[in-house]
């Protein structure tokens, strides 16, 4: 498994990714390369570098490209928790014996079709589509496009420019360099993926400073966690871009909100009302007790949001880009991340906790409670790519990232009793964190390397490696695994056996993935 990552070192260095989206090529100084490369234009500058018509005159352009790319996986990878090799962001946890087995697929779905729409040196309007279903564990030929940006931009002046509609999240502006166009290592980096927003960018000497605000609501993940509708406060995000020459870029951001939650007892489609209603008559009820009643079934606050820095910088051939970033319940602001906020109950607490094996009364009452917590883990994660170009052709580079939970002692444990093991003939989802356990660390790197014959032609191969760590229950671990229960009244227990390591699901899980392809660009 490790030699396989050093295949690209036998092979004859081949090439760049591609240099600052923002930057010209010389060799195709007409074509604009936003929304058509690999990864999002977050480099040095954002600026078209076509040649702008008169002011009142509309010009239409065809942007895009055909990618197809062979990929291979010795084990299950995971697309925001679905079996999925088109944009891999985890590896699976080995659940069930089909986990282990080797997988494979050609995917032509990350291919883009977008059109730009220029009004003078003024506006700029942009649509782009991909043909990605992160939703379905098998992306094939059914694919629908999906939406990848639909926004404009206008410039009154030099130093001002106006965005609004869906494009790539103010916050977190750096990307790094990867051929997995659909996911962009999304749990190992990369914070910031796609929003609504309004927003507004000034420009002061050597200075660009953004503020913008934007929808609260996911667009991959399929287990939407909130109602963006009725989450009546924005995203609030603000970056600030130094950029003292043109080949060296700082950024920084910050984003915050506030997140609704509907209390449980309440049905969100039917705006807040009782799902259950208490019919029965009680006599000894009073307004106060009708009033706590009251604030017990409204819904929940939760802050969310962080904050990131991040760099580009150019020397002659050799580009580098890295970014880390920290923050609370990251993933339910943006769409990328590892640590939604989690609902729990005190008794699903004790329970899932190092003392869940104690019976009697005070462990029966304990079990029983029902009242409900919100849980909001913290992450840290961070990412660093380099590139190099040997030739105009030929270039090599490398990439890596780690996502990390900082409170993982908030996060919902797999319980040893629910893990399937071998029943290969049910399928088991990864979004019930009860059976796979949630993630708590996520670390990938890989090698990637491309060969360009034609301006508009490439050809590459990446290597990855996706190492993911789950959490078990405490009690499964340690001295604790082998108490069955125990009665702390009757001070009488009963031993188990924990069973052999090599039997049960391991809480870390190793994939190793080869990715082969090519695309063609075709911007007019």
């Amino acid at each position: 498994m490790k030699p396989l990552i050093l295949i690209p070192f036998l092979i004859i260095f081949l090439g760049n990714f591609q240099t600052l989206s923002a930057e010209p090529e010389p060799e195709d100084k007409s074509s604009s390369k936003e929304g058509t490369t690999l990864y999002p234009p977050k480099g040095i500058g954002s600026e078209s570098n076509t040649k702008q018509p008169p002011s009142n005159e509309l010009q239409f352009k065809v942007t895009g490209m055909l990618k197809t790319d062979f990929a291979y996986a010795n084990q299950s990878v995971l697309s925001f928790g679905f079996d999925n090799l088109v944009g891999p962001t985890v590896a699976k946890r080995q659940v069930q014996a089909r986990d282990s087995e080797p997988r494979s697929g050609i995917y032509p779905t990350s291919s883009l079709l977008g059109a730009e729409i220029l009004y003078g040196n003024k506006a700029k309007a942009i649509f782009e589509a991909d043909f990605v279903d992160v939703t379905k564990s098998s992306v094939g030929a059914e694919t629908k496009p999906r939406v990848r940006q639909m926004y404009f931009r206008y410039t009154p002046t030099s130093q001002i420019e106006f965005f609004l509609g869906r494009t790539w999240d103010l916050f977190a502006g750096v990307f790094p360099q990867s051929y997995n166009a659909s996911a962009f290592m999304s749990a190992s980096g990369n914070i910031g993926w796609q929003r609504e927003q309004i927003g507004i960018w000034y420009k002061l000497g050597e200075f660009k400073i953004g503020s913008a605000i934007g929808t609260t609501g996911f667009h991959n993940d399929p287990n939407v966690r909130t109602n963006i509708e009725r989450n009546t406060m924005p995203t609030v995000a603000i970056r600030i871009d130094w950029i003292p020459n043109a080949n060296l870029l700082f950024t920084t951001s910050a984003i915050g909100t506030k997140l609704k939650v509907s209390d449980p007892k309440t049905d969100s489609s039917r705006d807040g009302l009782l799902l259950y209603p208490e019919n029965s008559f009680n006599g000894n009820e009073i307004p106060f007790s009708t009033l706590i009643q009251k604030e017990n079934q409204q819904k929940a606050t939760l802050n969310s949001g962080g904050v990131s820095l991040g760099f580009v910088w150019k020397l002659g051939n050799f580009e580098s880009r890295g970014e880390v970033s920290y923050g609370t319940n990251l993933t339910s602001i943006t769409s990328s991340g590892i640590a939604p906020f989690q609902t729990t109950t005190y008794g699903e607490e004790f329970s899932n906790g190092r003392f869940g094996f104690l019976t009697g009364g005070y462990a029966s009452d304990a079990k029983s409670d029902s009242k409900r917590k919100f849980e909001s883990p913290k992450e840290a994660t961070g990412f660093l790519s380099l590139n190099y170009d040997v030739s105009k052709q030929f270039g090599f580079g490398f990439h890596g990232g780690i996502s990390k939970i900082t409170n993982p002692e908030v996060l919902v444990g797999a319980d040893f009793n629910s893990l399937t093991i071998s029943r290969a003939d049910t399928f088991q989802w990864t979004s019930n964190p009860r059976v796979m356990g949630s993630i708590r660390e996520n670390l990938n790197y890989g090698i990637r390397m491309n060969y360009d014959p034609e301006d508009r032609i490439r050809f590459f191969l990446q290597t990855d490696v996706f190492r993911t760590y789950y959490k078990d229950v405490d009690r499964y671990s340690g001295l604790s695994s082998h108490i069955s229960s125990f009665d702390p009244i009757t001070q009488v227990g009963e031993l188990r056996d924990p069973g052999s390591p090599s039997s049960r699901s391991s809480a870390v899980s190793e994939s190793v993935m080869v990715r082969l392809g090519g695309l063609f660009r075709f911007d007019s």
